[in-house]
């Protein structure tokens, strides 16, 4: 792509030299009493090299791929602003309308409007009276067929969004909360991209690679997927130290079914926010909980809302650590970062964890909900750079082996700075519940392991009988709803978290969520990003020799649900059911019913082969066949596999023939395996 004056109006071509998009200008929006203005730059564009000026706006330019990345320096001329709320960075229209729209929204909290856990992806369809704010990025489809991406690469100056309209005009803004600006001041923006690509299914993993290299240089991959427990949804903030004791207890006793390598004590053990003291609830003290944690072969973790403060000590004796809201002038809850005193009060916080107490797995919550329009004591401070002031301090001050998880927290400001992230909304006990949490999750795999290890938060399968007086969190799922939830779970390919009370279980549960164990770690692509609300066919890529693709049935009615195969002949095998499907083409189609889900194993069909497992959603097994011998590795002990073949033979496992052609084989006490088959 590049850029051309046509007509003495800017406009960006593709590589063919054909227009894509008309470029409008650049400006700011205020409120004026009651009445929203828009102050744009005015005079002829001129263009000069890889910049383009009009008036007090000038964009600068480069080509990058495909696309083209653009950043705007505005000098506004007129009248001193008490208020502003929008910096537009680029006014502008597609040549073609937008027909379908792929796009985080925006949530507004404190007269911010951020991109971040609790923010729905939408998948819409457009008309030209159709109009959306995106949160930090677009993906956009054409009556024609053409394809976009329109997203910010770099988050360092202010939150932003973008305003599609069905027409397909649109505005790229930075939000400037509130903030004056005078005359004769500049404002300066992130980084913005826009790029034509042949799929956005496969185009926003791209997108998110530049975002990384741009604001990190490359991906924070230090750890491992986490898996484990946490407190949370089985006692929220009624947590005590004893039930600390009894889940790990339950963690050595079940370690050998539901591997775990955090333990992590969620809100509820502190006296208040901001003041990060043992409360009588833990009556042997932070460290000791630490110890015992340590002691059982765990990872211990703790929770925080580092920017918060309500009743603490230090909002009462120390207000000027805190912001300032612009709407009334009053000191609000948020530590102003700006403030060095504020600095060394977190760095204190955050040291007392990790080297006094020994937490090496941090949770924190609440960022969003707690930053806002405010004034710092730094004028050239807002709440971006407040938040990533906060997380450069954390990181400055625990151990490198720390795992930072973020929660309630921006997305595009944290690369770089989290090893994890919440991209869900909470967890709660319903269908409803699933649907909620997991638009967000499937929808953000292009995050993962890109912007941080994505996490879907926790898991919790438990029934009304597997539920007492410590209980906080009812649940009234199905079973049927429950293999959904695992299935999903398992295709998020992110952080694994148990919440449920692990002695309450019955066997076939516990066994159920064994299942997810060894953790997958790639998050599966969702093939039908652009045509659902909620994906329902996923593909979980192929692991040694089987590829697994999943269809879930979010809605209230049947569906008829499909993958292409690829070419040739292909085995197909139901995982929760335990049935094989059968040899089929290059495509497989199967009526799911509502809320259930199908989790299909895929081989190539012809050699003798493994081709679905008991006992693990998404299928590990190291397996060959060579010169009449099937070798292959079982994953646990007491595994059963199905292999697919004329006749099969050893002794080395126990083989049970469950059809023609298939035979169910189970570990005998060898892990690894040769049998004679043909």
């Amino acid at each position: 792509m590049d850029i051309i004056l046509k007509n003495g109006a800017p406009v960006i071509v593709d590589g063919a030299g054909v227009p894509v998009i008309g470029i409008g200008s650049c400006g700011v929006r205020y409120t004026d009493g009651e009445e929203a203005k828009t102050a744009l730059a005015e005079g002829e564009w001129t263009l000069d090299g890889g910049v383009m000026r009009r008036g007090g706006a000038e964009l600068s330019f480069t080509k990058e791929g495909d696309g083209i990345k653009l950043s705007a320096r505005y000098e506004y001329r007129g009248a001193d602003m008490g208020k502003t709320d929008e910096f537009i960075v680029l006014t502008g229209k597609l040549a073609e309308p937008v027909k379908t729209l792929v796009a985080p929204g925006v949530r507004e909290v404190n007269g911010i409007k951020t991109n971040e856990m609790l923010t729905s992806v939408e998948t819409m369809e457009m008309d030209e009276n159709t109009e959306f704010e995106c949160g930090d990025f677009a993906a956009l489809v054409t009556p024609s067929g053409k394809k976009y991406i329109a997203g910010y690469l770099t988050y360092r100056e202010y939150f932003g969004g973008i305003t599609v309209r069905g027409d397909g005009s649109f505005e790229v803004k930075a939000y400037t909360e509130l903030a004056p600006v005078k005359e004769g001041e500049t404002l300066r923006s992130d980084v913005f991209y826009f790029t034509e690509c042949d799929d956005i299914v496969a185009g926003l993993p791209r997108y998110c690679d530049l975002c990384v290299r741009d604001m990190a240089g490359e991906p924070r991959l230090k750890f491992d997927v986490p898996y484990g427990f946490c407190t949370w949804y089985y006692y929220l903030g009624d947590v005590t130290g004893e039930a600390v004791s009894r889940s790990v207890e339950d963690l050595v006793k079940y370690r050998d079914l539901l591997p775990a390598k955090y333990m992590q004590i969620d809100d509820g053990w502190q006296v208040w926010y901001g003041q990060w003291e043992v409360n009588e609830k833990f009556s042997r003290g932070m460290k000791a909980y630490a110890d015992e944690i340590k002691a059982a072969g765990l990872t211990p973790g703790l929770w925080f809302a580092p920017l918060w403060a309500n009743k603490a000590r230090v909002r009462q004796e120390l207000p000027e650590y805190f912001a300032v809201n612009r709407a009334d002038g009053e000191r609000t809850i948020c530590l102003d970062l700006s403030v060095p005193e504020a600095c060394d009060f977190i760095r204190d916080v955050m040291r007392r964890a990790t080297l006094e107490w020994g937490y090496k797995y941090l949770k924190l919550d609440l960022i969003t909900t707690t930053l806002g329009a405010f004034r710092y004591r730094d004028p050239s401070f807002n709440s971006l750079k407040n938040y990533r002031r906060l997380m450069e301090i954390v990181n400055e001050a625990v151990p490198d082996d720390t795992f930072i998880l973020g929660c309630t927290a921006p997305f595009g400001p944290s690369i770089g700075l989290v090893d994890g992230m919440r991209v869900s909304c909470d967890i709660g006990g319903d269908w409803d519940d699933l649907r909620q949490v997991f638009n967000a999750v499937l929808k953000r795999y292009y995050y993962h392991k890109r912007f941080f290890i994505n996490d879907a938060d926790c898991l919790i399968v438990r029934k009304a009988e597997n539920e007492d007086g410590e209980c906080r969190r009812n649940c009234t799922r199905t079973d049927e709803e429950i293999k959904t939830y695992i299935s999903a779970a398992a295709a998020s390919g992110g952080t694994l978290m148990l919440s449920d009370k692990l002695r309450l279980m019955g066997e076939d549960q516990l066994e159920q969520i064994s299942r997810l164990y060894p953790i997958n770690t790639e998050a599966a692509i969702p093939l039908d990003l652009t045509e659902r609300w909620l994906p329902g066919i996923l593909d979980c890529g192929v692991r040694r020799g089987i590829r697994t693709v999943m269809f879930l049935n979010w809605e209230e009615k049947d569906l008829d649900l499909s993958v292409l195969l690829g070419p040739g002949e292909h085995r197909v095998f139901e995982f929760w059911s335990r049935r094989f499907e059968g040899v089929f083409g290059d495509e497989y189609t199967a009526t799911v019913a509502p809320h259930t889900c199908r989790v299909l194993h895929i081989t190539d069909a012809g050699s003798p082969a493994v081709v679905g497992c008991e006992n693990e959603v998404i299928p590990t097994l190291e397996q060959s066949f060579e010169r009449g011998k099937l070798t292959f590795t079982f994953i646990k002990p007491g595994d059963a596999v199905f292999v697919a073949a004329e006749e099969l033979a050893g002794d080395c496992a126990r083989i049970e023939k469950v059809a023609e052609g298939l035979f169910r084989v189970t570990e005998n006490g060898e892990m690894t395996v040769a049998l004679d088959a043909k």
